[in-house]
């Protein structure tokens, strides 16, 4: 596990998850160096910071755009972990297998169950299509989990599925990657917490500011990382 972890964050991304997303790998997660792409916020400083002005029409262009980035910054390892500034490292880990929550195409029909029309759904069979085309598999590899991407099999994704959003799916898919089928680590509402023994947790911006997961991680995490500035 020797590899880098990249943190693609909006320009004005706000520094309290992160901080602890940190915290946590810190503790628990062996990595080389931290790297931050497009934005840093105040009192946080990364091994490595790309500023970089995401292009694009949507967000999906914008994520293309970056991992283009990604890939052209040499001093990054070929091979990287993809965190969110929300994910955290609960227990220590060695190694980490490849996750799936399942079809694509019972996620979809899940979501659509409680909402007629959703944009992340629309992306989500989007994906799914693109994916047939191709005579590929449609496992659904978006959970809220690192994932170990290579830089330049990533802008072979990017170049094969152009204008198709779901870059994770697309890339566990097209690349074959296999993995273990686990529910999504993620809490939304203000009461849950995690299992006993988890290893992956990841939070809203609700619960992770008023709900008892966030007081959880806050409690679990007190001592700065070494990217805290004091």
């Amino acid at each position: 596990m020797r590899h880098d972890i990249v943190y693609i964050l909006k320009e004005d991304i706000g520094a309290e998850e992160l901080r602890y997303s940190l915290r946590s790998v810190q503790a628990n997660f062996p990595h080389r160096r931290v790297w931050f792409f497009c934005g840093c916020p105040d009192g946080i400083t990364p091994d490595g910071y790309v500023r970089f002005k995401q292009t694009g029409r949507n967000k999906w262009q914008k994520s293309t755009s970056t991992f283009r980035k990604i890939a052209e910054t040499d001093a990054v390892s070929d091979d990287f972990w993809l965190f969110n500034d929300d994910f955290f490292v609960m227990q220590k880990v060695i190694d980490l297998p490849y996750m799936i929550r399942g079809s694509l195409t019972d996620r979809v029909a899940g979501i659509r169950r409680k909402r007629t029309v959703s944009g992340y759904a629309n992306g989500l069979d989007t994906a799914r299509e693109a994916l047939k085309e191709k005579g590929l598999t449609t496992y659904d590899y978006a959970l809220h989990v690192p994932m170990l991407i290579n830089k330049q099999k990533a802008v072979e994704v990017i170049d094969q599925f152009p204008h198709c959003p779901m870059f994770r799916s697309l890339y566990g898919n097209y690349w074959k990657v296999g993995g273990v089928t686990v529910p999504d680590v993620k809490i939304y509402d203000l009461e849950g917490l995690p299992e006993a023994g988890q290893t992956l947790l990841s939070t809203s911006d609700a619960s992770f500011r008023d709900g008892k997961v966030g007081e959880y991680i806050r409690k679990r995490f007190k001592r700065p990382s070494r990217w805290e500035k004091r």
